[in-house]
């Protein structure tokens, strides 16, 4: 099979920040699947504004350089001497003053523009690729493109419902690219149970597909050494690992910091909206310890006494958080709002879900309860089924079903 992919978070972000999102974990199991021939990566265009002020890197740094062609190159390979079938393209754009002015509207404005479907027809000719290939996407924002290709089967992975972002609610035409995957994919899916929901009122076949843990990255039977930066931390900790943005309840948040001010609160993630969160890091048992590589995640979690996932569900835009199932496959207790796909594990040992504030502040208080007095945790392992590697196997064969039918996509 002939894979092109086009990820929300693209391979260079993803060798800045570390490969932990949806997108990220699918692109890099589809990389290792038997079936996967050859796997090319339509990275983001980048802006010469992008480069002078960003500093930002407009091709991949591993891999090595296949062929350059003016402000376009194509990478093979995602480290030195290995997995050559997955290859990369990456674009520079001669523009400086419109991504300024766009800001994020500007993505679907250049993956509509005809010098990207250039870039990508050559891409795909180069590496003989442009008559038989599959394209997962997993963002409506490059729609402008998919538009004007001709994979064989078309898949779309409608991650969170940008329609309820407020940094993407207002993009331009953003309803009319979520209506083009209602009429032309082959197979629609999304990562929670509301968002697949809302697909199937047009898509009675659009299937959830909910997020999941790479089981050998988080392991339970590890004994992982603590972070120099949590060493002085009081115990009981109870830990938050994710973005901080508008999705954090914080008046929960702050409920549970002053009922318990013998406790430590350790936060670790991107400062999405720090102005959304200021109010919290005022309290002394309250630890923010900044944004933390996914490498070293483990070692943060294994610190844990209790996790958390403090989201309002009425801030939330169909999110089924990662951290959830990578909790889980650490063995800790977690208490989380009702969001995502959670309610699947209610009866889990380890899983207490807070419907209302008090539940969930009682819920924190149940778990340490028993730490504190070395009570026994009773705990399960997460289903295989949770495992990035199941999941992208099921998309893959679900795709190859296609390809072998003579699906044509549009």
């Amino acid at each position: 099979m002939k894979l092109v992919t086009i990820p929300f978070h693209d391979w260079k972000k993803c060798e800045r920040e570390g490969f932990r999102t949806r997108d990220a974990h699918l692109m890099q199991e589809f990389g290792k699947h038997p079936h996967v021939e050859k796997m090319l990566v339509i990275n983001r265009p980048v802006s010469l504004s992008e480069i002078v002020l960003l500093r930002r890197n407009w091709r991949v740094r591993q891999g090595r350089r296949l062929i350059r062609k003016h402000n376009l190159c194509i990478s093979q390979g995602v480290k030195k001497g290995a997995d050559d079938h997955i290859f990369n393209l990456d674009m520079i754009v001669p523009e400086i003053i419109r991504p300024i002015i766009m800001r994020r509207h500007w993505t679907p404005y250049i993956f509509g523009q005809n010098q990207i479907l250039k870039a990508v027809s050559w891409a795909l000719a180069y590496l003989n690729m442009d008559l038989n290939y599959a394209l997962f996407i997993s963002a409506p924002l490059f729609t402008p493109l998919v538009q004007k290709l001709h994979p064989k089967v078309f898949v779309a992975d409608a991650q969170d419902n940008f329609l309820k972002l407020k940094s993407y609610r207002n993009t331009p035409h953003l309803e009319h690219y979520y209506q083009f995957w209602r009429d032309h994919a082959d197979v629609l899916i999304s990562n929670s149970p509301e968002t697949t929901r809302w697909l199937r009122q047009n898509r009675p076949d659009a299937k959830c597909i909910p997020n999941g843990a790479d089981f050998t990255f988080f392991r339970r039977d590890v004994s992982y050494e603590t972070p120099l930066d949590m060493r002085s931390v009081k115990r009981p900790i109870v830990g938050f690992a994710g973005k901080m943005q508008e999705m954090s309840d914080v008046e929960l948040i702050q409920q549970l910091i002053e009922t318990m001010p013998e406790v430590s609160f350790v936060f670790i993630g991107q400062l999405l909206n720090p102005r959304w969160v200021k109010s919290l890091w005022r309290y002394p048992n309250v630890h923010y310890l900044g944004d933390k590589p996914y490498a070293q995640l483990p070692q943060y979690l294994a610190a844990f006494d209790v996790c958390i996932i403090p989201y309002s569900q009425k801030r939330q835009h169909g999110v089924d958080p990662i951290k959830f199932y990578e909790y889980l496959a650490m063995g800790k207790p977690v208490v989380t709002t009702l969001v995502g796909d959670v309610a699947r594990y209610e009866n889990h040992p380890q899983v207490i879900i807070g419907k209302t504030d008090d539940a969930f502040i009682q819920g924190v208080k149940f778990f340490l309860k028993k730490i504190m007095r070395n009570d026994p945790l009773e705990t399960a392992s997460l289903p295989e089924q949770c495992s990035w590697k199941i999941k992208a196997d099921y998309i893959i064969q679900k795709i190859d079903s296609l390809m072998k039918r003579g699906q044509v996509s549009f």
